[in-house]
């Protein structure tokens, strides 16, 4: 008997994945492979870009895969819709060429940023809501500009990797507008591409494509492509969104005041807002949900499940792989067996509060009390003050979302592989003093997508329906009361040591 499905594809970060869903948001299969950036010697160190062909062969193989995992036939696929990494761009010529393709870790263009915002700094942020530009589309086309003309000159249409992904599958040219405002040239006040602001950078009109909606049919699965990917010709092709935003989606943070909590390698912190909100301090982005009358404000904590995977692999990898054993899940255990505070210890090894106009290097580690003969500090302590440490972050970062908004929380929802930590979510509820809602699958950007791909397909009216009947099976954890108690005096510790960590850096250099 046949089975409807879709197909949704995440080009995040570190790798893509291709899944197979149903129509009521339960995953039938998926496949994964980490990508590989190039530094040539021309933008080394900074600079990284990708091998259009070589990921497009990636992802071609991987929807192959879950496809052939799924044991469902491809004519019963009903549509395909895509997400990606923010920031990460595609050059074409226009004959769809590509000219350049690179990642949201592509830092070549810092100099050309620099001298962006230097001059139209506070235009660009009160216009978009991002700043520092160096990260973003039109350093790299002035970078081009200057480094190589020709190259320049082809430029006929910018894509977000995404919407690059769409144009692959249909070969059409569409935005869409969560994943195009972190382009840096949309105007977020009018949910459209910046006319001043092209006018402003010298940038023609035309390289920007026509924005549409999340979950449109933009077209069908070409001959060519259904050859190279095993899907069917004809496949609806649906626009998907920026993988934070679809995030959201996946987890029904939809309405005002929700705050969602994307916690991957890095940790995106939004609160769902009714118009746009721009901090005027300049710290923090504002930006575009895949739904549309939302805005989003984000506090981003940046690298989270990466500087804790870090840990892992210093303390645990050799061991826990000696003893078959899952080092995240041993790690929980000796959390667990830590009380509140870790005994004193003080972790800052990665994540930290979102601040655009302070991009400077800063110190981190552990603190505690020495000696540790004596103090009896063992790895359960590490643990216990880096998960603490995860949390402390993300508690600032939503502080920082409420007194930039003047919303008070509302709902916290948290997802990615991270939020699998039994001890985290736990923990970050007392933190917070809030009720927290997790879920039982960590593809949370993946189901927003899969809800894209259903709308565009006709199974469900709109986002807000797709992401009721969608929605994965979740938790909610409730805050244990004496440990929230407690856990507002270590707070208060771990913000003031941060403070003084960030001055120490500028006093020894």
């Amino acid at each position: 008997m046949s089975r409807s499905c879709v197909l949704a594809i995440d080009a995040g970060s570190s790798g893509c994945r291709a899944l197979v869903f149903d129509l009521q948001g339960t995953i039938i299969s998926s496949a994964y492979q980490k990508w590989i950036y190039d530094t040539p010697a021309e933008i080394s160190p900074l600079g990284k870009q990708f091998d259009p062909t070589s990921f497009w062969h990636i992802i071609c193989q991987l929807i192959s895969e879950a496809i052939s995992k799924s044991a469902v036939a491809p004519s019963d696929i009903v549509a395909v819709s895509t997400a990606s990494q923010r920031q990460g761009v595609v050059f074409l010529d226009r004959d769809g060429n590509e000219l350049y393709a690179g990642p949201n870790t592509d830092l070549r263009a810092l100099v050309e940023g620099f001298s962006i915002d230097s001059e139209f700094g506070s235009d660009i942020h009160r216009i978009t809501g991002h700043i520092p530009s160096f990260l973003f589309t039109p350093a790299k086309l002035r970078w081009f500009k200057t480094n190589h003309p020709r190259i320049y000159e082809q430029i006929a249409t910018v894509l977000s990797i995404n919407n690059w992904i769409i144009y692959r599958l249909c070969g059409k040219y569409v935005a869409e507008l969560s994943s195009a405002a972190d382009t840096g040239l949309v105007d977020i006040w009018e949910a459209g591409w910046s006319s001043q602001l092209l006018r402003m950078l010298d940038l023609p009109q035309k390289i920007c494509p026509e924005i549409v909606t999340a979950g449109t049919c933009v077209g069908e699965v070409t001959s060519a492509t259904a050859v190279q990917t095993g899907l069917a010709p004809g496949t609806l092709v649906v626009i998907g969104g920026a993988d934070t935003q679809c995030g959201l989606l996946g987890m029904g943070v939809k309405d005002q005041a929700q705050i969602g909590i994307v916690a991957g390698w890095s940790a995106s912190i939004q609160m769902v807002t009714t118009r746009p909100i721009i901090d005027s301090g300049g710290r923090i982005w504002s930006g575009c949900h895949v739904l549309p009358g939302r805005w989003i404000l984000e506090s981003n904590a940046t690298e989270s499940g990466g500087a804790y995977g870090w840990l892992k692999r210093l303390l645990y990898e050799d061991e826990a792989s000696n003893a078959r054993k899952d080092p995240y899940a041993i790690m929980d255990q000796l959390a667990e067996e830590a009380s509140p505070g870790a005994d004193g210890v003080l972790a800052f090894i990665g994540p930290r509060i979102m601040d655009m106009t302070r991009l400077k290097p800063s110190l981190g580690g552990f603190v505690f009390p020495v000696t540790p003969s004596v103090t009896g500090i063992e790895r359960k302590h590490l643990v216990r003050a880096a998960l603490e440490n995860l949390c402390f972050a993300f508690k600032a970062n939503c502080a920082q979302l409420e007194e930039v908004s003047q919303l008070k929380t509302e709902m916290v929802s948290i997802g990615g592989g991270l939020a699998q930590s039994r001890s985290l979510v736990p923990m970050l509820s007392d933190i917070l003093g809030l009720s927290v809602t997790c879920f039982e699958i960590p593809e949370v950007t993946s189901c927003g997508v899969a809800m894209c791909a259903t709308v565009g397909a006709g199974v469900y009216p709109n986002l807000g329906a797709a992401a009721t009947a969608m929605r994965p099976k979740s938790k909610v954890v409730e805050p244990d009361q004496k440990n929230s108690q407690q856990y507002m005096k270590y707070y208060d510790r771990w913000m003031r040591t941060s403070r003084w960590l960030e001055n120490l850096i500028e006093e020894i250099g």
